[in-house]
């Protein structure tokens, strides 16, 4: 059978249908290369590049020629980064490749600037950044303390600065503990330390028993040391703490309130001459201008004498010393012996503002020896008549001056203490009736005292004289003759 030309349509369709489709394909290709020879397709144009972040600089910055980096933008070939000090344009880059920009161009310090970016294809540029404000502030070279106290003492205390010579010198009160003081500071650095120590001010403790070297960084990183030196101020004490007398034995109430001293020497003390030993906080103790030094100048005390004490820092103090003379005492150490007996209103003698009285003197009566006992008399048998026969008080001095005035009168117990050197004295002599009752009945305190008779130098006739039981008290009269216990007496 012969075959025809003619075809059925189900049969062509599938024949035509590759050939359509590899022809769609290389118009789809010729459509796309266009753009990328530089030439506008028949349809739509390319897209422009997408809006790039500005990143940095911003805010304050140290260096005049930043590095300024941002995003990525979408389609982006090229970038172009402005800069501008309000609207003046200050800086402008074109071609940029990279997503960052060194500034070869030292910008404007200490004003504010802002700057943005954009990027570039080949359908043209895209939109600028938001713009990006900051300020070039140079780090600082300064790096001076310019005050430096220490606000912790009282009152508080400011350091003098030497700036030529880098050195604080701060004086603090005498006697501050200056192991851990905490310095207050001000300072055009950004840092200080002590050591390896950062400083704050206001907090920090050091110890300041030596000098300290504070080190201040600026803010370019430089440095500069400053040496702090504590001193003490002069010691402003001045006070008197302690004042006695050695001889005789007194220590001194001291009021340092009222700056006053009351001291009481015993009766009888010269007062004319003391010497004091004192302890002072001052640095030098002064009357009426004459150094005075402890336990060697003498002074007159007779009436209140004023001490200036001058403190180390030359402020001064006056100290009033009074010094009163005690009453006399019975059994009180007084004038070669000790007082037996204090006059009383009636006494023959007595004065209401002058004390007087007896003393007694030493149970021996001579010096190295023990004579204690002693006959009235060596003439035993001779009256001597109203000049011995006193027995009051007072009357005792006269009996013996009557006894040892007889005519061979060479021993015996008036005899003995008309001769008796005692203490610097040559004025003793044997009591009369009425003196020897008041050593008896005072005897304890005296001391030296036996139980046995002791004669007085009252006569009752030629043959006897009173005489004393100090066991009993008992007074009667004894033959001249016989050997009694002897005390001498002297008047006051």
């Amino acid at each position: 059978m012969r075959t025809t030309g003619k075809m059925t349509p189900g049969r062509a369709l599938r024949t035509l249908t590759p050939i359509l489709v590899l022809a769609l394909l290389a118009a789809a290709l010729l459509a796309g290369a266009a753009p990328a020879a530089g030439h506008e397709g028949a349809g739509k144009s390319a897209a422009k590049p997408g809006k790039p972040i500005a990143k940095a600089p911003a805010g304050t910055i140290a260096t005049a020629t930043p590095t300024f980096t941002w995003s990525k933008a979408r389609g982006a070939a090229r970038y172009e980064l402005r800069v501008y000090e309000g609207s003046t344009l200050l800086l402008k880059r074109t071609g940029i490749r990279a997503r960052s920009l060194w500034s070869r161009l030292a910008l404007p310090t200490n004003v504010d600037l802002t700057w943005k970016v954009r990027a570039r294809n080949a359908a043209g540029a895209g939109a600028w950044s938001k713009s990006l404000g900051f300020k070039v502030v140079p780090l600082s070279s300064a790096k001076a303390i310019t005050a430096f106290d220490f606000q912790g003492l009282t009152p508080p205390v400011s350091g003098i600065i030497d700036e030529a010579a880098h050195a604080i010198a701060v004086t603090v009160p005498y006697g501050t503990s200056v192991t851990a003081l905490v310095a207050t500071f001000s300072t055009t650095g950004a840092s200080l330390t002590v050591g390896s120590t950062t400083q704050v001010s206001g907090t920090t403790p050091n110890n300041f028993s030596n000098p300290v070297t504070y080190t201040v960084t600026a803010g370019d990183g430089t440095t500069q040391a400053y040496v702090v030196t504590v001193t003490f101020a002069a010691n402003p004490a001045k006070a008197i703490t302690a004042f006695s007398f050695a001889t005789p034995a007194a220590t001194g109430v001291i009021n340092d309130g009222a700056k006053t001293i009351a001291l009481t020497v015993p009766y009888g003390t010269n007062v004319s001459a003391l010497v004091a030993t004192f302890i002072t906080t001052g640095a030098s103790v002064a009357i009426a201008g004459t150094p005075q030094v402890s336990g060697v100048t003498a002074n007159n005390f007779s009436n209140p004498v004023t001490y200036a004490v001058t403190a180390g820092d030359a402020s001064t103090q006056a100290y009033l010393v009074t010094v009163t003379v005690a009453a006399a005492v019975i059994g009180q150490s007084y004038g070669g012996g000790v007082i037996a007996y204090i006059l009383k209103s009636g006494d023959p003698g007595y004065h209401a503002s002058v004390q007087h009285g007896l003393i007694a003197g030493p149970s021996a009566l001579l010096p190295g020896a023990s004579i204690t006992t002693a006959q009235w008399s060596n003439i035993t048998s001779v009256l001597i008549g109203p000049a011995a026969q006193g027995v009051a008080i007072g009357t005792g001095q006269t009996n013996t001056a009557a006894i040892v005035g007889q005519s061979g009168c060479a021993d015996g117990a008036a005899y003995l203490c008309d001769w008796l050197e005692e203490g610097g004295y040559g004025d003793w002599y044997l009591p009369s009736k009425d003196e020897l009752n008041q050593l008896y009945l005072n005897q304890v305190a005296i001391g030296g005292f036996g139980s046995a008779g002791y004669w007085s130098s009252s006569e009752i006739d030629k043959g006897r004289a009173w005489g004393q039981y100090f066991g009993d008290g008992y007074q009667g009269g004894s033959g001249k003759e016989d050997a009694y216990s002897v005390r001498a007496v002297r008047a006051f």
